[in-house]
């Protein structure tokens, strides 16, 4: 993949895009510009196949989850930008949804993080025995208006939070709602970071061996 961002120019010449390698997926290369280009700091566009769009701000936080045999799980999320005028907000947010994620899940939250904050909560494994991170919450969510559909994972979850029966979540259940209150207030889609989502399901999934 190759990004390219507009060249403002102080001279009467038109703005121009220059390319570099990658797109933020993969080991960076060095740039390279195109005949008559010139190289700036970009905010973020990509283009693929030969078409371009928008990349939104890598805004992302991280609650890493620790199970009974003390092995260790991310579980991640998009949001919008923090600024001096929202950081408080952002915080509250932060926090309830660490508080809902530890109710829907066996283990426990022992690292928190988002882009500009490394907090380590706790190094002691949880007691429940069937904490594992090979299970986890595969929790499935859109964009509110564009209905673009994402997934990321949970590690150890409550199996008691699931509908008699079957794998998915019990989207009822006091915990289970909160949960989706909490991250809804918070996340972002990670394709652009001024668009809401909302939560669809969560389902009880396991690692292939």
């Amino acid at each position: 993949m190759v990004v390219g961002w507009p060249l403002q120019t102080s001279s009467s010449q038109p703005a121009r895009l220059v390319y570099a390698r990658n797109c933020g997926d993969g080991e960076s290369k060095p740039g390279y510009s195109k005949p008559g280009l010139m190289a700036i700091t970009p905010p973020a566009a990509c283009i693929k196949f030969g078409r371009w769009c928008q990349v939104a701000a890598k805004h992302f936080g991280t609650f890493t989850i620790l199970d009974y045999s003390e092995e260790k799980s991310p579980t991640s999320f998009s949001f919008g930008g923090v600024t001096a005028l929202n950081i408080a907000g952002f915080l509250t947010q932060f926090g309830n949804l660490r508080t809902a994620i530890g109710n829907i899940i066996t283990g426990v939250v022992g690292k928190e993080q988002w882009v500009g904050d490394s907090t380590v909560l706790t190094n002691v494994p949880p007691t429940d025995s069937t904490s594992q991170i090979e299970l986890k919450w595969l929790v499935t969510y859109e964009g509110a208006s564009t209905n673009k559909k994402f997934r990321y994972e949970i590690p150890t979850p409550d199996t008691s939070k699931l509908v008699p029966g079957t794998d998915l979540a019990d989207m009822t259940d006091t915990d289970i709602a909160a949960y989706v209150t909490a991250v809804e207030a918070i996340a972002k889609s990670p394709d652009d970071d001024t668009e809401g989502i909302n939560v669809l399901d969560m389902r009880l999934v396991g690692r292939n061996i």
